[in-house]
């Protein structure tokens, strides 16, 4: 590199060349090799390397990397929790993980069941209550956490703690918003959903352009031959129309709220949606609730997320005002996790209630 000014860095050696680069001072090499790890992070499905660099960023007290890395983890949480690395990670770096909310799984009883397994695996017991003193037993259906109670191997052994938080998350589904917003003040963190992506809670959004082409055939003749014309044209924005339920509480399943949602390329696919159009920047997601009570005392903080097509979560964007400004549609940048094909080809809304 001092001769030629090139370097290859891939996802094997990039640990070695950052921690290169910063102990000779070669700020240049180790800012790119900061940038790059977004792009190589995706590239091992065994989430083997990026635990590798977790501890690598750890060691090195780099809180850049670690965020990175843990970042990675939170929004690929739920095929993480799948791989044979996730027994790899440590209790210190699991309550790390555990105290985001940016985290993305099916629901709040899958990742309860994945923290379960990892403590009964690493025969960690003893870090049972720190572990799942970070679980948001609110968020788990009633009906859910009574078969916690029967099936647990954990809850036989320590039921005065997890009985203690089960009745805080019973009578959490048991009165209406209004009624707990008098009795208790709810600030922490288990009031606050995670982003949950089952079909309770999200829909997904094929946005892939091919996919939506629509082509069209014409024939005319040049003053020689006729001549066979295909033309293809993209139609109206995608779009999706689901339900979920009002809040998180089981007090609310019957109350269901209509959401649509669609992802605009330009502001001709917008206009032929026949939909209000006043964006300035394309591409945008919007997702907006039918007939919203703005007296309300739950509010929305709703992510989109992009998505790869193998599933991996490239992007998660904060929906603010029902607008979410989305990237080029090629899914690689500063702070996007690649996708191995070059761009993303889905959206997933998922609807997270809070109060207000």
């Amino acid at each position: 590199y001092f001769y030629t000014k090139k370097i290859d860095i891939n996802l094997s050696s990039i640990k070695c060349i950052h921690n290169l680069a910063s102990n000779y001072g070669v700020t240049a090499i180790r800012d790119y090799c900061d940038k790059l790890f977004y792009k190589l992070l995706p590239q091992d499905p065994s989430f083997k390397h990026q635990l590798e660099l977790y501890n690598y960023a750890e060691s090195v007290k780099d809180p850049l990397l670690k965020e990175i890395c843990m970042e990675y983890f939170a929004w690929n949480c739920e095929t993480f929790i799948r791989s044979p690395s996730w027994y790899e990670v440590t209790g210190d770096q699991l309550n790390t993980l555990l105290l985001r909310s940016d985290i993305v799984i099916w629901n709040e009883l899958t990742l309860f069941k994945a923290v379960e397994t990892w403590i009964i695996h690493k025969k960690k017991t003893e870090l049972t209550h720190e572990l799942m003193d970070k679980i948001r037993f609110h968020m788990i259906a009633p009906e859910d956490l009574s078969r916690i109670q029967l099936q647990s191997k954990l809850y036989e052994e320590h039921d005065g703690f997890f009985l203690k938080r089960f009745l805080k998350a019973f009578e959490f589904h048991s009165v209406s918003v209004e009624q707990l917003n008098k009795e208790r003040h709810f600030s922490d963190l288990s009031l606050e959903p995670r982003i949950y992506i089952s079909s309770e809670w999200s829909a997904v959004l094929d946005i892939d352009p091919i996919s939506h082409m629509r082509s069209s055939s014409s024939m005319y003749y040049n003053g020689y031959q006729y001549v066979h014309q295909v033309s293809f044209t993209q139609p109206s924005s995608p779009t999706i129309t689901f339900q979920t339920a009002r809040f998180t509480s089981a007090f609310y399943n019957s109350d269901t709220v209509s959401w649509t949602a669609h992802y605009h390329t330009s502001s001709q696919s917008c206009k032929r949606s026949n939909v209000r159009c006043p964006y300035n920047i394309y591409p945008i997601a919007t997702l907006n609730m039918k007939n919203q009570n703005k007296e309300s005392s739950v509010q929305y903080q709703n992510k989109v997320l992009l998505l790869c097509n193998n599933n991996y979560v490239s992007y998660v964007h904060d929906v603010k005002e029902g607008n979410a400004i989305l990237p080029s549609f090629k899914g690689q940048g500063l702070f996007f996790f690649g996708c191995e094909s070059g761009y993303f080809s889905t959206l997933k809304f998922a609807i997270r209630p809070m109060y207000r």
